[in-house]
């Protein structure tokens, strides 16, 4: 047989097995968050059906909406007040922002099932694609992008991703910004950062990341430090992108001003929530000292100001590991809420996705750390969805 022949079967086999390759890995990286998702909710399900004299799907999805979820719920159907209601509670809706519950209205729009039934689907969808999307920015990492599924979709806080919280929509936006990042797609991060901003209060400050990541890009390049300003209003795409990314919150803004005559009635209407501006160290350590229960179970408010720490811990990790605009992200997004008290701590800093992943990451370093940790997921994502539908967690 002639070499050339020989030279060209050789190619095509190895053509052959890169396509098996890249087939079978697309195969992995779809069907591993899709596994920890059905995971997650048969152990959800069991740990609802152990609680609830009713069994069925239609009460399933009400015991998941706790707190925040009745209000997302309302605003998803009746939109927000002009004014406060007779007969109706007198604290507005305009702290909750409104992206999530405008997609949720818009899918009931084109199918009209229950506004539960359809965040019931479209919460875990969002945790699914916000796995998908954060397999590049874990460098591929096999074990790290497993133990991050098994977190979000089958973890202790898996609730928080399969229930109507803006947790879901939130760490799937930081995820596609973070990735547009990687790739210094600054409009696209723009645009994420825009969504980010209507989507909560602190979505908006991840445009300090885009920054970070434009000098970081300047300096890469030769640039100096002096020289970056000049270098940025020499470049009309980045000036955009940094422009667009507030652009959710100042919709919302102007909406509040023209519907309600207070364009800041979503930072007004916390003190109705009990949230007064404080010193987050003292209401860290107010949270820490709280015990007045004889069990030998971390409080609420421990459970919060312990979680708190823990992020900022891993905030000062990412720096350490030169992520400087996820770092800073997360740690405003987690000091800036502390500023006020410790209500929903644990889902704040949950649904940070930079934080996450580097837990994924430090985690799956070895394999028994790895084995140990996704154990741990699993078997407490049970026990901790028992405690959140009890009302244990009831501040987290």
């Amino acid at each position: 047989m002639p070499s050339g022949r020989v030279e060209a079967d050789l190619a095509l086999e190895n053509a052959a097995r890169a396509k098996s390759g890249i087939r079978l890995m697309v195969i992995t990286v779809a069907g591993v968050p899709l596994l920890f998702l059905l995971s997650g909710l048969a152990i959800r399900y069991a740990a609802f059906a152990s609680v609830s004299a009713d069994p069925s799907l239609a009460a399933y999805a009400r015991a998941f909406c706790k707190w925040d979820c009745t209000w997302y719920v309302d605003i998803s159907e009746q939109g927000y007040e002009r004014f406060p209601i007779p007969g109706h509670t007198n604290i507005g809706r305009w702290g909750f922002f409104p992206l999530y519950p405008m997609l949720v209205a818009g899918i009931r729009s084109v199918f009209p099932f229950p506004t539960l039934l359809i965040a019931t689907v479209a919460s875990p969808a969002c945790a699914y694609a916000s796995c998908l999307v954060a397999w590049p920015l874990m460098e591929r990492n096999m074990r790290a992008y497993a133990l991050y599924c098994a977190f979000l979709m089958s973890g202790p806080f898996s609730f928080y991703f399969a229930a109507f919280l803006t947790e879901p929509l939130f760490v799937l936006l930081t995820s596609c910004l973070f990735l547009a990042l990687k790739r210094s797609n600054y409009l696209a991060a723009g645009i994420s950062c825009a969504l980010l901003s209507a989507t909560r209060p602190v979505g908006v400050l991840a445009v300090f990341a885009t920054v970070i990541r434009m000098f970081e890009d300047h300096r890469a390049r030769g640039g100096s430090v002096i020289g970056f300003p000049r270098w940025l209003l020499g470049r009309p795409d980045l000036l955009v992108a940094i422009l667009i990314s507030p652009a959710g919150l100042f919709a919302y803004i102007l909406y509040l001003t023209v519907t309600v005559g207070d364009g800041f009635a979503f930072v007004h209407v916390q003190r109705a929530f009990g949230r007064v501006a404080g010193d987050p160290l003292l209401f860290l350590w107010d949270g820490l000292s709280y015990h007045p229960m004889s069990s030998w179970l971390p409080t609420a408010p421990q459970w919060s100001a312990l979680t708190a720490i823990a992020g900022l811990g891993l905030s000062v990790m990412l720096a350490v590991r030169r992520q400087y605009g996820a770092a800073l992200f997360c740690a405003i997004a987690i000091t800036l809420p502390l500023t006020s008290n410790l209500a929903s701590m644990v889902r704040y800093v949950v649904g940070l996705a930079p934080l996450s992943m580097l837990a994924a990451v430090l985690l799956s370093a070895s394999k028994p750390t790895f084995a140990a940790a996704l154990i741990f997921f699993l078997a407490t994502c049970y026990f901790m969805t028992v405690a959140w539908l009890g009302g244990y967690l009831a501040l987290a």
